[in-house]
């Protein structure tokens, strides 16, 4: 990748060695000033890389424009696809549990029968072979050029409701069981209230300073 420059970068440069400590007047004035210089050539960084940025950013924003339908249509078949399968997989797997119970005990009530006989007539008991049972479908199967594999995942739902579209509250928790930390708190909106001279329970409101620089 080629070196990126910026058209100011050399007016940054000087700033690399810049070390002010403010004791007096002149060096409160001499700090105001160098400040105010930094102030304004951050934003003219902004500026920049703003303008460096813009035609890439537009260019990724058609690329994603272009191919968003084709994402959502290859994910859509890949969710419809994949619950096919494991519903198929699901129902075999439960079919051979069946017929797997059904041959055991076939087995087991043949086996019953061979010790009474052999029992009540003095006979040795007979060895008699297990049966062959229905095999499950296997967990891998390869296919053309991959291997697809069933994977269980731990995931996570609120019973009663879909914790990604409905937005859960800490008072409408109280019939979930979820524990208050598991709740973000919103720092956006508690900022706005504070910021227009509002306050909220449970938060404190203080003042710090900091210096605006505004060019003239």
């Amino acid at each position: 990748m080629n070196a990126i420059t910026f058209p100011n970068q050399t007016e940054f440069e000087r700033f690399k060695t810049l070390a002010v400590s403010v004791i007096d007047p002149p060096s409160e004035a001499e700090a105001r000033t160098h400040l105010t210089s930094i102030r304004l050539a951050g934003k003219r960084l902004d500026g920049d890389i703003k303008a460096l940025k813009a035609p890439y950013q537009a260019a990724i924003k058609d690329i994603d424009t272009a191919a968003k339908p084709w994402k959502d249509l290859l994910a859509e078949r890949d969710q419809a696809l994949t619950r096919e399968l494991l519903a198929y997989g699901q129902r075999v797997r439960i079919a051979a549990e069946l017929a797997n119970k059904k041959i055991l005990e076939k087995y087991e009530g043949k086996v019953d029968r061979a010790i009474t006989k052999a029992v009540e007539h003095g006979k040795p008991i007979p060895v008699i072979l297990p049966p062959q049972t229905v095999s499950a479908p296997p967990n891998s199967v390869e296919t053309e050029g991959a291997k697809q594999t069933i994977v269980k995942r731990k995931n996570w739902r609120i019973p009663g409701g879909d914790h990604l579209t409905f937005e859960y509250t800490r008072a409408s928790a109280l019939t979930k069981d979820i524990p208050d930390e598991f709740f973000v708190l919103d720092t956006g909106r508690i900022g706005k209230i504070v910021r227009a001279g509002g306050s909220v329970p449970g938060i404190e409101v203080f003042e710090e300073e900091s210096i605006s620089v505004r060019a003239i």
